[in-house]
């Protein structure tokens, strides 16, 4: 773990998590195209687990970043703070435009909204508290992706569980607290608990999913501190990553899927750390690729006025030419909004937000921030 040396910037985390959003994007925007061209969406699903990487890659970059820090009740409070004030403001700005969609709606100014089960007034709180990934609804509702967020928020709460393991056990602990959070996982779904045929699915209940797949990532993070490994090269960590696509492409049992993303995030940390001032993919990218998270949230937005509206609207084409040149163009769009989302909007109120909490500002590099 990092102890008051640099901050690696974990750049192939940051290609990853870029493609990853791109994907996921690309997925939602799939359910508008017309029918011949359905096979993008379907195609798409079996790519869910990518959800998982992202949370293993927070795991050890929070990890990373935190597991020595965080000691006392005082030095915790001040990490949540920091991690809230860097993920708050765009959920709450992504979640304010989805009530004033509703709004409008409900009061007759727009005849539809997209999804009308995404407007649910009694979820609305359990939205703006960031537990509605928790087990307390049945459904998603308003910015409809901010259940990673909130599963997100669960682990980051429940961080001292995972530093007590460590601190008590080592790599050990580390290892037993994994184990008991996947099999309770499994325990979940088979007592009917999480109702979902598999925690792979989980969503309105995936804070659960999430603090295992942060417990990995933190199990990663230390067996990444503790080699003596050389290895620099980033060959073998893409390999690792494309064999877990292909896991996933092929639906092969989720735990080969998640032995394969460890072993790629395993390899990728060893040679970000024996040789961290490579980049490893090409500087027109490292905007966007820094706002991976920004990206996630800001799509069912972009998704909402371009797709829901002016799409099935105004353009509604059967030609999959059409859509998918579309497609492309609200991708680049969603990309830019979410870059000029995080230089004008996010970072500087963040920045405000810890000076008022007499904190330092947060650190500018993506490598801890949320997917």
């Amino acid at each position: 773990m990092r102890a008051g040396g640099p901050v690696i910037r974990y750049r192939l985390f940051e290609i990853w998590r870029l493609v990853a959003a791109l994907l996921i994007m690309l997925y939602h925007f799939g359910h508008f195209a017309p029918g011949e061209s359905q096979w993008v969406k379907d195609e798409l699903s079996a790519l869910r687990p990518l959800l998982d990487m992202f949370f293993i890659i927070s795991g050890f970059l929070i990890f990373n970043r935190y597991g020595t820090e965080v000691r006392n009740a005082r030095s915790y409070l001040v990490y949540l703070c920091k991690r809230l004030a860097r993920l708050y403001p765009l959920h709450l700005a992504t979640l304010s435009y989805f009530v004033l969609v509703g709004l409008a709606v409900q009061f007759g100014f727009l005849r539809s909204g997209g999804e009308p089960q995404l407007y649910q007034w009694d979820t609305l709180v359990a939205n703006l508290l960031l537990v509605q990934a928790w087990g307390v609804q049945d459904k998603l509702t308003f910015n409809f992706v901010s259940w990673s967020l909130s599963a997100e928020w669960f682990a980051y709460i429940f961080l001292p569980v995972i530093i007590l393991a460590h601190r008590l056990g080592g790599r050990a602990g580390l290892l037993v607290l994994l184990v008991l959070s996947y099999a309770a996982l499994e325990a979940m779904v088979r007592t009917g608990i999480m109702p979902f045929e598999n925690w792979v699915q989980a969503d309105t209940w995936g804070a659960y999913r999430t603090f295992a797949d942060f417990v990995l990532g933190a199990f990663l993070a230390v067996l990444v501190a503790g080699s003596s490994s050389t290895i620099a090269s980033r060959a073998p960590a893409w390999v690792a990553i494309i064999a877990a696509c292909t896991s996933m492409a092929l639906q092969l049992n989720i735990y080969v899927t998640l032995a394969l993303l460890g072993i790629a995030v395993f390899l990728a940390g060893l040679a970000e750390r024996n040789d961290p001032e490579r980049y490893t993919y090409p500087a027109f990218l490292r905007p966007a690729a820094a706002v991976s998270f920004g990206i996630y949230l800001w799509h069912p937005v972009t998704e909402s006025l371009f797709f829901s509206f002016v799409w099935s609207h105004f353009i509604a084409s059967q030609s999959s030419l059409a859509f998918f040149a579309y497609t492309a163009a609200i991708m680049l769009l969603t990309v830019g909004v979410a870059i000029t989302s995080y230089q004008l909007f996010e970072a500087r109120l963040a920045g405000v937000l810890l000076h008022m909490l007499g904190l330092r500002r947060p650190e500018r590099s993506p490598g801890v921030a949320p997917v």
